[in-house]
């Protein structure tokens, strides 16, 4: 477990159990949000069908926090899911137009060594294709491709339609391909055996416990032999030796996953295990770096 240490920033990156757990004015806009609802619950649904689809007014943003604090107080992780999808979908180019360092800064300067134990790990297997969900700006794909040079094909899936399009018109290496897709439908239809399974920079904090279990379970029963290889972040607070359930946490309200605790009980060995705490880094936050097999 790793104890909080840095005032502000580990309060924003911990887990969430009740209100109290956010910051001041977070939970003001939260609680003054939810005092609103009953009174504009027909415009708080117009909100809910696109939480960040509009450049909706100060009421429309403080209903937004509403329903996000309905949402926290019920504990409907799935409403959560679909406003975090809604956003991804919507701001994905936005974001990793802005971050388009993240790829030096975090990734090759400090959780590549996840990458070196998937190489070392693969020496003498016969894995054909990597699927990376949640590629954003290809930066990574492109990356294993030419490392891991074996691979006959690298897709890169994200729901960023905007995003992919940008990628399709960059990247010219004939083994990189990229779709617009919630991985939890496309990759059961589509993804092979002998594959790798990639997430950087934070990707499955965005899907429920139930859609990883349903993933990695599928991946290890119907897709064996496979790897997955993940860099995430995870509540600063989350001890991963006792709380074996998703747990929302962070300023987004997305979930604090027990990666090990998952993989293994979908029938994973964990090869490579490490974290690192983020705040020269990224700003804050605590990173987990997993690489299992199956």
């Amino acid at each position: 477990m790793t104890t909080p240490t840095n005032g502000g920033q580990d309060r924003e990156n911990a887990v969430k159990r009740s209100l109290a757990d956010f910051p001041t004015s977070r939970m003001l806009k939260l609680i003054v949000g939810n005092c609103l609802l009953p009174f504009f619950r027909g415009r708080a649904e117009q909100v809910a069908a696109a939480p960040f689809g509009k450049p909706w007014n100060a009421l429309d943003r403080l209903l937004r926090s509403g329903l996000y604090s309905e949402a926290f107080r019920k504990k409907d992780h799935r409403r959560l899911r679909a406003f975090l999808s809604n956003y991804w979908g919507e701001e994905a180019k936005n974001f990793h137009d802005g971050w388009k360092d993240r790829f030096e800064r975090m990734f090759l300067k400090h959780d590549v060594e996840v990458i070196d134990a998937l190489e070392e790990e693969m020496k003498g297997l016969a894995f054909e294709r990597l699927y990376e969900i949640g590629c954003s700006g290809g930066q990574v794909l492109e990356y294993l491709a030419e490392r891991l040079a074996s691979l006959q094909r690298l897709t890169g899936i994200d729901l960023g339609e905007d995003q992919i399009a940008a990628n399709r018109k960059q990247y010219e290496n004939s083994k990189m391909v990229f779709e617009v897709a919630d991985a939890t439908q496309w990759i059961p239809k589509h993804a092979s055996s002998n594959s790798v399974f990639v997430t950087n920079g934070g990707v499955f904090e965005y899907f429920l416990q139930e859609e990883l279990e349903t993933l990695f379970k599928f991946f290890a029963d119907q897709r064996k032999p496979a790897a997955v290889a993940l860099i995430e972040t995870i509540g600063i607070d989350h001890n991963l030796e006792r709380e074996k359930d998703s747990l929302i946490y962070g300023r987004e309200m997305s979930f604090s996953h027990n990666y090990p605790h998952l993989l293994e009980q979908a029938g994973f060995t964990i090869k490579h295990q490490s974290e690192r705490v983020g705040f020269e880094v990224d700003g804050g936050g605590r990173w987990i770096r997993v690489l299992a097999m199956v």
